[in-house]
């Protein structure tokens, strides 16, 4: 294809698949750059778009609302396609959500979807779209994401997870640090949006405390969720040990992400905003598959590779459940979103700290 002027890429779900997606943006500014790049994402997830760099506009979109019958929701779907229709020289699709594809569809005058394995499940997808790709269950997220690219015949040396943030936020985070008398720090983030990636509060706490005697500062994050107010009131009373959570906004966070030290925490966004500051990792890691959604490691172009109690790539450590059913992605009733799962609970806090002191030691070392 001939040099774009406008991109919409599309991808309507979680905050780390919004982050994910900027290799893709990378490689597209690089290789177009004069090109314009706008992002489709559900409304929940725009700060995270606001993170990455290169993106000219970012279109939120209200999935709850859409999914209502009625006139009001009519009238948006009509205004976004309206706003949307035939603006833009290529449009992506990152989702097999038909939704999604069809507004790729509409967009751009090239336009390219995710398919399903199914074909009865996308055979109109390829009868209306230009191209498309499907994705591997074997393959990494970011790996996924840059088939994109191949299928327009752009060539990919490096695929480089990243974000950023404004002077604003790097300012609030380092006037907040001062108020604390805090330099140097580690993150430990212990749950995500739901249940099922809560760190449970008896081993939550046990970590806390094994955290707090290596004598430095150990700086809890999180958001203003109701899984967030519980942490924050079941957090034990320690030295070296302050709650930040909900008292900073997801941008303010990866400043703070970016001048930490390292990252101790549950497989949810906060862990993939560490990779993508290259930061050392200690993931505790519950029903999801690490081939797909392990952190990605920018200087071994590689992320976790098998399923196992503790392995380590580079300066990332990931921690697994040895249950028989890990990783059930989510597939198994104990994984289900709103429930504890049992995989967490059962990996040892002491583990994860044994490997966090193990680091910390080299990282004195070498100071």
């Amino acid at each position: 294809m001939k040099s774009p002027e406008k991109i919409l890429l599309i991808i309507r779900r979680s905050l780390g698949d919004v982050l994910a997606l900027s290799p893709v943006i990378n490689i597209l500014s690089r290789r177009f750059p004069n090109v314009s790049i706008d992002l489709l994402v559900n409304e929940d997830t725009v700060a995270a778009a606001k993170l990455l760099d290169g993106i000219n506009n970012v279109i939120p979109l209200d999935s709850h609302f859409l999914a209502k019958a009625g006139f009001s929701s009519m009238a948006m779907q009509i205004k976004l396609i309206r706003r949307i229709f035939r603006h833009y020289d290529l449009a992506v699709s990152f989702t097999t959500n038909e939704r999604s594809n069809i507004y790729a569809y509409m967009a751009g005058r090239i336009s390219i979807g995710t398919r399903e394995p199914t074909f009865s499940k996308n055979w109109w997808h390829r009868m209306l779209m230009d191209d498309g790709y499907q994705f591997n269950p074997q393959r990494h997220i970011v790996e996924n994401n840059v088939e994109v690219l191949r299928r327009l015949g752009i060539s990919i040396d490096r695929i480089v997870l990243s974000a950023c943030y404004s002077d604003v936020a790097k300012q609030k985070v380092q006037s907040i640090l001062k108020d604390m008398a805090i330099d140097r720090f580690v993150i430990f983030h212990p749950t995500g949006k739901f249940l099922c990636r809560l760190y449970p509060e008896k081993q939550r706490n046990i970590l806390l405390q094994l955290l707090n005697s290596l004598d430095i500062p150990i700086i809890v994050t999180g958001g203003k969720g109701e899984i967030d107010r519980q942490v924050a009131a079941q957090m034990p009373a320690l030295k070296n040990v302050h709650s930040l959570i909900g008292k900073i906004s997801l941008e303010e966070c990866a400043a703070l992400t970016d001048m930490s030290m390292a990252f101790v925490g549950v497989d949810t966004f906060n862990c993939h905003l560490a990779a993508a500051f290259n930061k050392p990792i200690f993931v505790i890691f519950g029903p999801n598959i690490p081939e797909i959604w392990s952190p990605w490691s920018n200087v071994l172009q590689k992320a976790g590779s098998q399923s196992a109690p503790v392995q380590t790539y580079g300066d990332i450590t990931l921690f697994q459940s040895s249950l028989e059913c890990v990783p059930c992605g989510h597939s198994a009733r104990c994984g289900e979103r709103d429930r504890l799962a049992p995989c967490m609970a059962d990996i040892d806090p002491h583990v994860v700290f044994n490997e966090v002191k193990r680091w910390l030691a080299k990282y004195h070392s070498k100071s």
